[in-house]
């Protein structure tokens, strides 16, 4: 009988600590546990497992509030949330955590949940919350209780998706003049109605992901009323409700701009989108079907230009003075491509779009990059080739004086890609690493035919690390 009892009570000791360890749910977790616990393998062998236990608990629960939150750290909200079933000791602890997130699994009922939890969150400054609410959250919560308790307790980084069914939500009008903010993103369901009230100091970092705009007007209200921002990413949908987009602001260091929609048919696309941003350092554009007009650039050093349908000589006068280039030709830009001078760039990605006929712009951009010294090729279609082609009368000044790396993605070894591989090789007096990245049909005798080619380099290493399926 007393061999059973001990057995039992052995049994619900194990039990606890199983249940311990599954609402921390991490293992990371369980390490810091143990590593900020006295050690206990010198505790007597005939000790019962059960008052071993009690020992442990005893320890973790004198724990400091303070060191409990930082184990807290480590689990989902979710689980931070389930300690308090652990004892009265834990009872309190996640309701001063300083950071809250709460990301949808399907549930309708985590509205609910999360309404009821800052009701019992007692942090005087709440540094962070994350909300995210799926298609199946019910619509009938009041999102903007929420923004307004984050914002009277001093938040810094506020995200909220909402990705239900319910018309786009209308925040209160204390998100825009939140002294305290410093991350912001907005996304989906979400409309955009800015006072000229609206100010935020302290803002570095905004993100509007496919939302809805009340009018022009608040979108030049949000950006103006931020007067130290530093990285914005604007991710447009055609019902935004906005046709000239401006981002005139003094301090950008980087923009990420991007259209979710691509439907040439669609007159509702097009309109304007103007950034006048001198401060600006990294520049992102993909899918702008609008005129674009850029002003006033000249710390631009890193620049992605993928899809631009409506570029002019001026658009592309405005990269001058980039140093890093990732370039999608279209049809659009081959016309434009002898306007531009690239007197400071030093890495060029070159991206042929779909059927283009790429090889004379490509040229082009060579002879007007002197100091390029990384140019990589990704020909994904190879189909915008010409049947011939016509060496320059000049060799290009990076090929002669700069260049030092050379990469060739999704090479087919085609006869005029053959010529042009060839020319590069034989007229890059400076090279030291070529990497031709092929399929492999024919590899074996691809490789030998480009083995085979001149180089004026002949120190340069000829690699082919990675073969393309």
């Amino acid at each position: 009988r007393r061999e059973r009892e001990l057995r039992s009570k052995q049994g619900r000791g194990f039990r606890y600590w199983e249940q311990y360890i599954a609402s921390m749910s991490c293992l990371s977790c369980w390490s810091f546990l143990w590593d900020i616990m006295p050690d206990t393998r010198h505790l007597p062998i005939t000790l019962p497992e059960t008052e071993g236990c009690q020992r442990i608990e005893n320890r973790i629960c004198d724990l400091p509030d303070d060191l409990l939150l930082r184990i807290l750290y480590f689990v989902p909200t979710k689980e931070a949330f389930a300690t308090a079933i652990l004892s009265k000791r834990w009872r309190p602890v996640w309701t001063m955590l300083p950071e809250l997130t709460f990301k949808d699994e399907g549930s309708e009922s985590l509205g609910r949940f999360i309404e009821e939890s800052l009701k019992l969150h007692k942090a005087p400054k709440l540094q962070s919350l994350i909300v995210e609410l799926g298609p199946r959250c019910l619509v009938n919560v009041d999102v903007g209780k929420w923004v307004e308790n984050a914002v009277d307790r001093g938040v810094e980084y506020l995200q909220f998706y909402l990705l239900w069914s319910a018309e786009p939500t209308r925040f209160p009008k204390s998100l825009y003049t939140c002294e305290t903010l410093v991350r912001l993103t907005l996304s989906n369901k979400i409309l955009v109605d800015v006072s000229s009230l609206a100010r935020l100091p302290s803002l570095l970092s905004l993100r509007l992901l496919c939302v809805v705009y009340k009018d022009e007007g608040s979108l030049v209200k949000l950006l103006s009323s931020s007067p130290v921002l530093q990285h914005l990413t604007v991710e447009r949908h055609k019902d935004d409700k906005v046709t000239n987009f401006t981002v005139k602001v003094s301090s950008l260091q980087t923009l990420f701009y991007y259209w979710k929609d691509e439907d040439e048919d669609d007159d509702d696309l097009f309109g304007s989108l103007v950034i006048d941003s001198p401060a600006l350092t990294k520049l992102d554009l993909f899918g702008v079907w609008e005129d674009c007009l850029i002003e006033n650039m000249p710390c631009l050093d890193v620049s992605s230009i993928g899809c631009v349908h409506n570029p002019n000589e001026n658009f592309l006068r405005s990269l001058s003075s980039v140093k890093h280039l990732k370039f999608f030709l279209t049809k659009s830009m081959v016309a434009c491509c002898n306007a531009i001078h690239f007197s400071r760039l030093t890495e060029f990605r070159f991206f042929p779009y779909i059927s283009v006929d790429w090889l004379e712009p490509f040229m082009l951009l060579l002879q007007n990059s002197p100091k390029l010294k990384t140019l990589t090729i990704e020909t994904v279609d190879p189909g915008g080739l010409p049947p011939s082609w016509n060496q320059p009368s000049s060799v290009p000044g990076c090929l002669s004086s700069h260049l030092e790396i050379f990469r060739w993605s999704y090479y087919e070894g085609r006869e005029v890609g053959k010529q042009l591989l060839s020319y590069i090789l034989a007229n890059s007096k400076c090279l030291k690493t070529v990497e031709i990245f092929m399929e492999t049909c024919n590899l074996e005798e691809k490789r030998k035919e480009i083995e085979s080619m001149p180089r004026i380099s002949t120190s340069s290493r000829l690699l082919f690390p990675t073969v393309l399926e």
